[in-house]
C-alpha cells in the first residue's frame, strides 16, 4: 500500500500532528496564505507584472482627469499657473529673482521638477488604500501600486518636458549637447521618487492619517528646496551650515542638475552633485523598495 493511501485512513475527526502536518508541507513545498516571498522572488514576480504596472498606470492617469473638461492638460496647466502664482509673489514682491539669471526659466524648471517629487510622494501614500479591494482579494506583490503611482507621475513629467522645453527656448536658451543629461538626471529622480512612494506606501497602509500631513511636510520641502530663489544667494550671508544643509536636500540636487542641463544660465551640476543626486537615489530606491517588502504580508488586513 503506497503512503498517500496509508493517509487517506487517518481516522475520522483525528488531526494530523503539528510534525506530520510540517513533513506534508515540506514535502510538497506548501507556503502559508499571503506569505512573502523572498525579495529575489518578489522582485522576479513583480518584474513578471511590468506590463500590467503600464496599463494600471494609464487608466489610473486617464480617470483621473474623466469628469474636466480639459482632462489631462491640467498635467501641464496645474505647475504652470503655481509658476504665475510664484513669479508674482516671490519674484516680483519679494524680488527673489535678483541674483538669478533667466529667472523664468530657472522657476519652471524648479517648480516642474519639484512636482514630480510631490505627485510620486502624493500618490504613493494613497496607493494601497485606493486600491483595498484589489489588494485583499488578489494575489501579487502589493510593490505594483507604489510602482504604478510613480509611473503616473513620470508620464506628467514627460508631457511636461515638452512644455518646458519651448520655454527654455522662449526665455533665450539655446539648443545645446547638455540637454542630453536630463536622461540621466530624469533616472535617478524616477528611482528616487518610486523610493518615496514605497516609504509612504507602507506608511499610509498603517497610518491613513498620513495622507492628511504631506501637504505641510510639501509645503515646507518646497519653500527649502529652493525652487522660487537660488540657495546660494540666499543664504550667501548666513552660517555655511545652512547653505550646506539646504543644498544637501535631495530635491535641490535634482533641480542642480535639470537647471545645469537646460539653463546655459545656470552653472553645470558639478561631479560631486551628480554622486550626491545618486547616493539619495540609491539610498531612498533601495532601503524604500526593502522597507515596504517587508511589510507584504501586512498589507490589505484590518
Amino acid at each position: 500500500m503506497t503512503q498517500s493511501a496509508q493517509t487517506s485512513k487517518t481516522p475520522e475527526g483525528v488531526q494530523p500532528s503539528g510534525q506530520e502536518v510540517r513533513a506534508l508541507v515540506d514535502r510538497f513545498g506548501l507556503k502559508r496564505a499571503g506569505a512573502r516571498a523572498p525579495l529575489a522572488e518578489y522582485t522576479r514576480e513583480l518584474w513578471a507584472r511590468r506590463y500590467f504596472i503600464v496599463e494600471f498606470s494609464r487608466a489610473t492617469n486617464a480617470s483621473g482627469y474623466s469628469k474636466s473638461v480639459l482632462g489631462q492638460a491640467w498635467q501641464v496647466l496645474t505647475p504652470l499657473l503655481n509658476a504665475g502664482v510664484y513669479f508674482f509673489i516671490f519674484g516680483l514682491l519679494l524680488n527673489t529673482r535678483r541674483g538669478v539669471s533667466n529667472y523664468i526659466g530657472f522657476l519652471v524648471v524648479g517648480i516642474f521638477v519639484f512636482q514630480f517629487i510631490q505627485s510620486s510622494l502624493n500618490s504613493g501614500a494613497r496607493s494601497l488604500q485606493s486600491n483595498i479591494s484589489l489588494v485583499r482579494t488578489l494575489h501579487f506583490p502589493r510593490a505594483v501600486f507604489p510602482v504604478s503611482a510613480t509611473v503616473v507621475a513620470l508620464e506628467q513629467m514627460l508631457m511636461s518636458l515638452v512644455v518646458l522645453v519651448p520655454i527654455v527656448l522662449i526665455t533665450g536658451e539655446p539648443i545645446r549637447l547638455h540637454w542630453l543629461l536630463v536622461i540621466p538626471a530624469l533616472a535617478m529622480q524616477s528611482c528616487f521618487c518610486v523610493g518615496l512612494a514605497f516609504i509612504f506606501a507602507r506608511i499610509g497602509a498603517k497610518v491613513p492619517d498620513v495622507s492628511q500631513m504631506l501637504p505641510f511636510i510639501l509645503r515646507v520641502w518646497l519653500y527649502t528646496s529652493g525652487v522660487m530663489f537660488s540657495i546660494n544667494q540666499m543664504t550667501a550671508h548666513m552660517n555655511p551650515l545652512v547653505g550646506n544643509l539646504l543644498n544637501a536636500n535631495p530635491a535641490a540636487e535634482f533641480m542642480y542638475l535639470y537647471r545645469g542641463a537646460l539653463l546655459k544660465s545656470a552653472p553645470a551640476a558639478s561631479v560631486n552633485e551628480w554622486l550626491i543626486a545618486l547616493g539619495w537615489t540609491v539610498v531612498v530606491a533601495g532601503g524604500g523598495y526593502v522597507f515596504f517588502w517587508k511589510a507584504e504580508e501586512q498589507y490589505g488586513r484590518d
